[in-house]
């Protein structure tokens, strides 16, 4: 009995049985540990290289617009984009550039301290903290400002190279690109400009040739009749691969519409569209501003699937039948079925009967192609019913702008560059009265520590009967 007393295996045993026991009891939760350690470990790695938000904001503020997104996705070369600032704005310059960045593998953005390394401050120009250094295919442009649309406007500029003319047609009454009135189109002048494009204006009655340089001609709006010279000088341009953008409201008529009828085949009826639906008074818009959510499968139009137009004083614009015309249109948007078309109008008043006039939808405009003199040199045309569309206080209601761009990038044979544009963020104030604010500042200052407190009380008065 003395030896097994003696006998130290024997008396460790239990407490072997003891130590195999408590890591019997812990292995679960170390291997538990061990499990959720190794996943947050992966969520960690997969979140650095595949960041993801979401923006519930109305307007999409914080996130980049289609257009942006479009214009990134479709890199084919390498995109530098180099932020030159103090280090403590990188913070808030990361958060904007890498928008872009998660868009493509072919962007490269860098972030530098102009005061650290002075020989590339050198390099690049750079005169001011806080620019932006936009840089691809051996062009690059400075942006002053982390602002989309600017950040926006300068990636597609070095993009797109050297800068395309757009000519407004004038001396026949027609909208003035100058003009920052209320019936000119300056804010357009300075959409195409940001846009890469230059605009020129020309007087056809002065020299009836469109420039060679020429890659868009813009007819907005005539007043006055265009005389024959002024059209054969269209002609001209159309049949040798030339691009036009007519907008011709109710009250164009002579030869410019006779040979869109007939050369181009696009029908022009005299007459005006009446929007009965009522919509347009939730946007201030009278009875002859149809607008317009509906539109048809074509490059210019199908980024708008989302977007309403407004055309003021519209007269419809149709694919016509002309048998000798070898122009190929197609419609483009159409009104909703609550419109109709007025025959016996006049600008200030219009004579609507909805029991013989024509019932919507109707087209208001349409695009097309004719063969040039030369294989290649295929003509573009589109036509829209309302000349005003286009003019400063009207074209910036929610589609409007790009509407027109996209004609014009697409005439301009710049499909890649069609989109929806960034827009500026909404400003969306809470109106409280005087009742709701009082109502706001006791809740807040009694209200949520009053409720603390009885739950507190509830879960000490549980405790002590259970």
């Amino acid at each position: 009995m003395a030896e097994e007393k003696d006998n130290p295996a024997v008396e460790t045993k239990p407490a072997v049985r003891s130590g195999l026991r408590r890591w019997a009891d812990r292995g679960p939760l170390l291997l538990y540990s061990l499990v959720v350690i190794a996943i947050l470990v992966a969520v960690n790695y997969i979140a650095r290289d595949h960041s993801r938000s979401w923006d519930l904001t109305l307007n999409q503020i914080h996130s980049l617009s289609p257009e942006s997104v479009k214009v990134v996705r479709e890199l084919k070369t390498p995109l530098q984009l180099i932020y030159f600032d103090h280090a403590e704005a990188f913070g808030h310059a990361r958060e904007f550039l890498g928008k872009y960045q998660r868009q493509s593998s072919e962007v490269d953005v860098q972030y530098i301290e102009p005061d650290r390394h002075p020989d590339k401050a050198r390099q690049y120009g750079i005169q001011s903290y806080g620019t932006l250094v936009v840089q691809a295919q051996g062009r690059k442009q400075l942006v002053n400002s982390l602002n989309e649309e600017d950040v926006t406007n300068a990636l597609v500029r070095v993009l797109k190279g050297g800068r395309k003319v757009v000519y407004f047609a004038q001396g026949e009454g027609e909208h003035d690109p100058d003009d920052a009135g209320r019936h000119g189109c300056s804010q357009v002048k300075k959409a195409l400009e940001d846009d890469n494009f230059t605009v020129k204006t020309l007087v056809l009655a002065q020299s009836p040739k469109v420039p060679a340089d020429a890659a868009v001609l813009v007819i907005a709006g005539p007043v006055h009749e265009l005389v024959d010279p002024e059209v054969d000088a269209v002609s001209s341009y159309l049949s040798q691969g030339g691009r036009v953008l007519f907008l011709l409201g109710p009250e164009a008529k002579g030869a410019l519409v006779d040979y869109i009828q007939t050369k181009l085949d696009v029908k022009l009826t005299p007459d005006i569209v009446v929007d009965t639906s009522g919509v347009g008074r939730l946007f201030g818009a009278s009875q002859l501003m149809p607008i317009v959510a509906s539109y048809d499968e074509h490059p210019i139009t199908k980024e708008m699937n989302r977007v309403a137009t407004l055309f003021p004083y519209a007269r419809t614009v149709e694919p016509g039948d002309e048998k000798d015309s070898k122009a190929s249109v197609s419609p483009l948007l159409e009104t909703s079925a609550a419109s109709f078309a007025a025959t016996n109008f006049s600008l200030q008043q219009v004579s609507l009967d909805p029991k013989t006039a024509r019932h919507g939808p109707l087209t208001l405009g349409v695009a097309g192609t004719v063969p040039g003199t030369k294989a290649d040199d295929e003509g573009r045309f589109a036509v829209f019913g309302s000349a005003d569309f286009i003019i400063n206080p009207i074209v910036g209601f929610n589609g409007n702008q790009d509407l027109f761009l996209n004609s014009i990038n697409w005439l301009a044979s710049q499909e890649a560059f069609i989109s929806i544009r960034p827009k500026p963020p909404n400003n969306t104030p809470i109106n409280l009265s005087e009742t709701q604010m009082r109502a706001v500042f006791w809740s807040a200052l009694l209200g949520l520590p009053l409720l603390i407190v009885l739950s507190g009380v509830g879960v000490w008065w549980k405790r002590r009967r259970a």
